[in-house]
């Protein structure tokens, strides 16, 4: 099992599993290199530090043989291969890719698949984890956001702009919740926990 978080957070998402990518919101430069073994392109929701469209375009022109998918809205709005249903796995070639519903302000999916007997779990931008399959997992890529008494000091803290941290702050998973998932979850004491898209301000 290889992996390596390209970019993870509200700046960029692009994380490397093998020969599957998960998203692509960062500039193409900054994942070309990467791209020449990627099989599979995982794609989790519409918004911009998930899906930087200018590299999607360059990924479909410039490395044809990558297979994108993703759900229904994302289809909506740019070029893919393959639509994928939350509770419809889909086969293609050697894997079997699972989609669950995560809960975000757009239609958001996480995903698990098998690689060589190891079970991988991936979920970003959620705020919980019900909808995710329930089953012993070796990796689990999971949103760890931020630490709830942190988040807590922010409620009622709005910017001069309307911004609400706290409520803003509500729309990912908390590192409680997503540590929870984790011993619940995992196969063994070996399973890997990675955290993803952790909060600068909150975690």
């Amino acid at each position: 099992m290889n992996y390596e978080i390209i970019s993870s957070g509200s700046k960029g998402n692009a994380v490397l599993i093998n020969d599957v990518l998960v998203d692509c919101g960062v500039s193409f430069k900054k994942l070309k290199n990467h791209l020449y073994d990627v099989k599979y392109l995982l794609l989790t929701h519409i918004h911009s530090d998930h899906i930087k469209p200018s590299t999607l375009v360059n990924i479909k022109k410039q490395f044809p043989h990558i297979r994108v998918i993703g759900n229904y809205e994302v289809a909506q709005i740019f070029e893919i291969d393959h639509i994928i249903n939350a509770g419809y796995p889909i086969d293609i070639d050697n894997y079997t890719f699972e989609a669950f519903e995560c809960e975000h302000d757009v239609t958001t999916y996480g995903y698990t698949w098998e690689f060589e007997n190891k079970s991988i779990i991936y979920a970003t931008d959620t705020s919980t984890l019900k909808n995710a399959p329930v089953k012993q997992y070796d990796y689990l890529f999971l949103e760890s956001n931020y630490d709830e008494t942190k988040l807590e000091l922010a409620r009622g803290k709005r910017s001069n702009y309307g911004y609400d941290p706290y409520l803003s702050g509500l729309r990912h998973l908390s590192t409680k919740d997503c540590k929870t998932f984790y011993y619940l979850n995992r196969r063994d004491k070996n399973s890997e926990l990675i955290e993803l898209h952790k909060s600068e301000r909150f975690y």
